[in-house]
């Protein structure tokens, strides 16, 4: 976005920003969180306070502290920014996705900064990771929360002093992204402002049966995206509680066991030379800037596998490219009803790569990974704003009916 762009839309953004005021301390939070949102999307090559305040003329020190130390409400800033989604980009069967993004960072002041494995980076090093919820249906798709990651060993009692430097509060405790993830899921799903009937996420998520059973259990419908060695029966498993021996002491079996009819678990993998050339069908799932984006897809009704025992009757859904010899393939288990096409399930999946499209656009055009805050209150003041930016942005993308990025959908 061009200066000339920006400043043709500030009408647009300053009654944007009012959705925002009560959220900000006073007319002095209101005041310094717009030029903040303001300098986000201007085209500064550093997003940070600093470049920011100059662009903006703000002095320095005033967004830092707005930024690191002004208790200002992100989590009702998200709440006001999920119902702006909803309205702009709802529908019935919405989905929403969730996965993780690294921050790379050279000290150890950052709140939950360390060496962790960081997709992003594509290696394991010295990072600050955020799990993130976006949403995404057929008339767009945006970031709707987030979460910071903060390594188990940041609430070891030698780490105390790092987590009040760090500003980390009292009462967080450790919790893994998927906990995470539930976290968010779960508090979308209280406020009703994201209208979805799916949820996606990659391997990382798609493989936690816990996870899978609580999107279930919501009456939802899954469907992620899981590793090729999951093991999954084709057949009803059958495990059966173990009939009581005579004269046998100590407590009756309760738990089923397999029996010698039971078939053996086998890995998704596996099953693909077993599907016949005329039940692969042809799906497009959107147009991009090269043609349309094709894909073959299959799907098998099977039994899931949780913690080593038989789970649910679900979907094994198969994607492979259409490019002949090393076709990549990828796979995914889903708990939608019988009834939904093989259509709707594979757009549903493949949703989850626009989270990746909206992480690329938002450290490219609203500075997401462009802070220099090391507090835990900033990370997510900061976070909050770049996602309220990015939000803004689509809007506007939509109403000029233009394309910012390609994605998966439309």
């Amino acid at each position: 976005m061009t200066e000339n762009d920006l400043m043709e839309l500030m009408p647009q953004l300053e009654a944007y920003h009012g959705r925002f005021h009560g959220f900000f301390c006073r007319s002095e939070g209101r005041k310094w969180s717009m030029k903040y949102l303001q300098g986000l999307m201007m085209p500064i090559e550093r997003k940070n306070a600093e470049n920011i305040a100059e662009e903006v003329g703000a002095p320095p020190r005033k967004l830092q502290e707005f930024l690191s130390d002004s208790p200002w409400d992100d989590e009702g800033c998200i709440g006001e920014h999920q119902r702006f989604v909803g309205e702009m980009f709802g529908a019935p069967n919405g989905v929403v996705i969730f996965d993780d993004t690294g921050f790379p960072k050279k000290g150890d002041k950052s709140a939950g900064v360390g060496r962790q494995y960081s997709g992003t980076l594509g290696k394991t090093d010295n990072c600050q990771v955020g799990v993130f919820m976006s949403y995404a249906s057929v008339h767009g798709h945006t970031l709707a929360d987030r979460r910071l990651y903060i390594l188990s060993q940041w609430f070891e009692e030698t780490a105390l002093g790092r987590r009040k430097r760090s500003g980390i509060p009292q009462d967080v405790r450790f919790k893994t992204k998927i906990e995470l993830a539930m976290e968010m899921l779960d508090s979308a799903n209280e406020s009703g402002h994201l209208l979805f009937q799916w949820v996606s996420g990659d391997c990382a998520y798609g493989d936690a049966h816990e996870f899978r059973k609580h999107v279930a259990g919501m009456g939802k419908w899954y469907c992620f995206e899981v590793y090729h060695d999951t093991h999954v029966w084709t057949d009803d498993p059958a495990w059966k509680v173990p009939p009581v021996m005579e004269n046998r002491r100590g407590r009756k079996p309760k738990h089923p066991k397999p029996t010698e009819e039971s078939p053996p678990a086998v890995t998704a993998s596996s099953l693909v030379s077993s599907i016949p050339d005329n039940q692969w069908q042809r799906i497009c799932l959107c147009e991009g800037d090269k043609g349309p984006r094709e894909f073959e897809f299959a799907r098998l009704r099977v039994f899931e596998k949780w913690n080593g025992k038989p789970g649910s009757a679900s979907w094994l859904m198969i994607r492979r490219s259409l490019q002949t010899g090393d076709r990549e393939i990828k796979f995914y288990l889903s708990n939608a009803p019988e009834t939904v096409s093989i259509s709707e399930m594979a757009w549903a999946g493949c949703q989850r790569w626009s989270i990746e499209v909206d992480f690329k656009l938002a450290k490219g055009e609203v500075g997401l990974d462009h802070y220099e805050l090391t507090k835990y209150r900033g990370w997510y003041h900061h976070i909050t704003l770049s996602m309220l930016a990015l939000a803004f942005l689509k809007a506007v993308q939509r109403q000029w009916g233009e394309k910012m990025c390609v994605g998966y959908s439309s």
